[in-house]
């Protein structure tokens, strides 16, 4: 047969068509035969390494446009923090995104690495949204695979004792040996700084931190903790209270995987209750509800298989993106609300107290617990019988009460000697100003009545348990240099509840001031003694008072060095700086 030149070309071209189209049927199926089969290590009682982990993401990024896996700032062990992002439009610069478009979820996984299972559900969720995208558009994900990679690192089969798997785990600790939810007010790690930075470039509506408990047993593979209401912006709390939290209950449980409040303890038992978590600035969710993003905690049961463990975060977390994805328009809306009610809000509270007069009714499905005798110390101890499952009401304490609150002044100033917290409010987005000249200031300026400290060191810090203060109105010098913060802003509550420092977790609790509470400048008796008297003879009033204290006290009157302390204290000689918190409020 006799073909004409063109026949001939379009039959080339059809060949080599059909060839290049066999080689992409090819290539995708093997693209796609090699997604399917990550191999989840949960299935066999292991989990991920820290390397396998960052492996199996990379590979989903390289698979999917819409998945980019991004390195982040430095950790304490020296290896970067990687975020790993999901989004429909392919944006993955925080700066670049429409924030009246979607709704962010921020999840954080292996803050304690030997509460792993939301790293491996992490891959699991991610490798779903890379084959399911489009049910996802009104959403952005941005997760922290592994934030404690020095704890990750430092694997062994002993970190948790009697926890039934995985196989290995990590160390719950970190390379500085903190553990990292307790920093995220004092910031003495490197992993604090970056997940400062990643919070608030991307300043999600909801955050999810993965973790594992015990203390108890019961029926339930997965527990929860919501951020706590009475501490929560009204609106974000009527609304996470009012819509979210049933939802995520209602679809657990339509999954068959059900789930409960977080097993908080009031007091040893069950039958004694349970209490909502009061999560303080200091944890992961009680930071992030600073700046009103909705706070929750998955808490998986440590005596359950690693294999429900994962499965059930996994769902938790499939859950919650379906719920953000399907209101997002209402999460853009609140946290905008949230944050104009507070830049509005003349006072906060910075101290709560759990009302044990008002509980709900829980029914809980646990197990028989007998008291017997232990085989190894022949003490009577708590054992779960789980042969005999039953289901038994348990009170459910949710309310806290404010045992304190403060007005919110106009500026604080601080000065620039404290360069660590001024960083950290940089870290924040907190708008400062510097004084261009030496300045007079009249303000509130708060003296240390009392302040407790306990004996050993709690997370490299001596955090002050009680603080007690008092305010004085005086003028102080500033320098230039110095630094003003407006409060008129979107982190007001978080400058209230981090400057006031009788506010639970202040910057003055976690020690950032001590040095205000040693008195610099003293005295030798033969010196000061002609001194005290003649200030004694120059003020009636301060005489009377001094003559009281010696007719009422008689160890005073017996001790020479404590009367002349007395007197002065009392005097110009003292100095003002002893025990007066540095940072000053304008009214």
């Amino acid at each position: 047969m006799n073909l004409t030149n063109g026949t001939s070309r379009w039959l080339l071209n059809y060949s080599l068509g059909m060839r290049s189209f066999s080689l992409l049927v090819i290539f995708t199926f093997l693209t796609l035969t090699s997604l399917s089969q990550i191999n989840f290590p949960h299935l066999k009682n292991e989990s991920f390494t820290y390397d396998q982990a960052i492996e199996e993401l990379s590979k989903l990024s390289n698979f999917s446009p819409y998945i980019e896996i991004i390195e982040q700032g430095k950790t304490d062990v020296g290896r970067r923090l990687h975020t790993v992002v999901f989004n429909l439009n392919k944006e993955f610069d925080p700066t670049k995104i429409d924030r009246s478009e979607k709704a962010i979820l921020l999840i954080n996984n292996a803050i304690h690495p030997g509460e792993s299972c939301g790293v491996d559900a992490t891959v699991k969720l991610f490798e779903y949204l890379s084959t399911h995208e489009k049910e996802f558009e009104n959403l952005l994900v941005v997760a922290i695979p592994i934030y404690n990679i020095g704890g990750m690192l430092n694997r062994s089969k002993y970190s948790r004792s009697g926890q039934p798997g995985p196989v290995e785990c990590g160390f719950r600790a970190n390379y500085q040996h903190l553990d990292l939810n307790r920093d995220f007010i004092k910031s003495d790690a490197l992993n604090t700084a970056a997940f400062h930075k990643i919070f608030h470039a991307w300043k999600p509506h909801l955050f999810m931190d993965t973790h594992t408990t015990n203390g108890s047993d019961h029926q339930y593979p997965l527990t929860l903790i919501v951020s706590q209401r009475n501490k929560m912006n009204p609106i974000l709390a009527d609304y996470t209270y009012g819509k979210l939290e049933n939802y995520l209950y209602r679809k657990m449980a339509e999954k068959e995987k059900e789930i409960v409040p977080y097993v908080h303890l009031v007091k040893s038992t069950l039958n004694e209750g349970i209490k909502d978590f009061l999560e303080t600035p200091r944890y992961s969710s009680g930071y992030v509800n600073l700046f009103n993003t909705i706070g929750l905690i998955s808490e998986a049961h440590k005596y359950a298989s690693f294999q429900n463990r994962v499965e059930y975060t996994y769902e938790l977390l499939n859950t919650l993106c379906v719920f953000s994805n399907g209101n997002s328009n209402d999460l853009i809306r609140i946290k905008k609300l949230a944050n104009q009610s507070d830049r509005q809000q003349n006072q906060f509270s910075i101290n709560w107290l759990l009302d044990t007069l008002t509980a709900e009714t829980l029914s809980f499905k646990g197990y028989k617990m007998n008291m017997v005798k232990s085989e190894t110390t022949g003490l009577i101890r708590r054992s779960y019988d789980k042969t005999k499952k039953i289901t038994f009401p348990v009170p459910h304490y949710r309310n806290y009460i404010s045992t304190e609150g403060v007005n919110v002044p106009r500026y604080y100033v601080i000065p620039q000697c404290y360069p660590k917290l001024i960083e950290v409010l940089n870290r924040q987005g907190v708008a400062i100003k510097r004084f261009e000249n030496d300045t007079i200031l009249n303000g509130g300026m708060y003296y240390l009545e009392g302040v407790t400290a306990p004996k050993e060191p709690y997370e490299k810090h001596y955090f002050h348990s009680e603080v007690r203060v008092n305010e004085n109105f005086q003028s102080v010098r500033f320098y230039k240099g110095d630094v003003i913060v407006s409060l008129d802003q979107d982190a007001r509550r978080y400058l209230v509840e981090t400057l006031e420092p009788t506010a639970a977790d202040a910057f003055f609790r976690w020690n950032y001031f001590d040095n205000v509470l040693q008195q610099k400048e003293w005295f030798s008796d033969f010196a000061f003694d002609p001194i005290a008297k003649e200030l004694l003879e120059a003020d009636e009033r301060l005489n009377i008072e001094f003559q009281e204290k010696r007719n009422n006290d008689s160890k005073f009157a017996e001790n020479h060095m404590d009367q002349l302390l007395w007197i002065f204290h009392r005097s110009k000689y003292y100095e003002p700086e002893h025990k007066r918190y540095p940072i000053m409020r304008v009214y």
